[in-house]
């Protein structure tokens, strides 16, 4: 089985490797770096999320007629923050597999430690999709809304104009996304570093 950089070793060096030292202080680093960051981004974002839920004003996805649609836009966006806290908890493992790597006796191998960083980048990669899919969805709500108001008319007929909670769902989506991209960098970075020559 393929070892990382340096490999490790020998039974009478029970030490780390500089190389395995230097790849599991980039797992632990950038493992919390991507951690808090999509901690705090998708806490902003779920906020967001249960206060339009719960919001009797919330109205992004009627259409301009009246007539009830399916929230589908709501919906993809809470298929996101399931994918995003899938991705929280991969960049949580990050840290673990870079204290690992200190311990010759629970040492991963490299397949091992490549194969959790792709799961942590498809896992965002598909949980973006999802959210982008959402945010269109919305913007394309909003657009048909505004487009929908004859000129003159939102001065007497007030309902129809964009609320900022309409606004806050959009910052909600974009927050989601942002999260996301950490952890695909996070995750590019940490692969680039695995797969790095000695």
């Amino acid at each position: 089985m393929e070892r990382l950089p340096g490999n490790a070793p020998p039974p009478s060096q029970r030490g780390t490797t500089q190389p395995l030292h230097r790849l599991g202080r980039e797992l632990q680093r950038f493992g919390w770096i991507g951690f808090w960051t999509q901690v705090v981004l998708g806490f902003v974002s779920l906020l967001i999320i249960i206060i339009v839920i719960f919001s009797r004003q919330f109205n992004i996805n009627r259409p301009p007629n009246g007539m009830n649609s399916p929230t589908l836009g709501l919906v993809l966006a809470i298929i996101g923050l399931v994918f995003l806290g899938v991705s929280i908890y991969c960049c949580y493992r990050y840290p673990q597999l870079g204290r690992r790597l200190d311990q010759p006796e629970q040492r991963p191998s490299k397949e091992h430690v490549i194969r959790s960083l792709n799961i942590g980048l498809w896992v965002n990669i598909a949980g973006m999709i999802f959210t982008v899919a959402a945010a269109e969805w919305n913007v394309g709500m909003l657009l048909l809304k505004v487009l929908s108001i004859p000129q003159g008319a939102a001065v007497y007929v007030t309902n129809v104009l964009i609320e900022p909670l309409e606004i806050f769902v959009i910052q909600a989506k974009v927050n989601t996304i942002a999260a996301q991209l950490t952890g695909i960098i996070v995750a590019l970075w940490l692969l680039r570093c695995v797969r790095r020559p000695v």
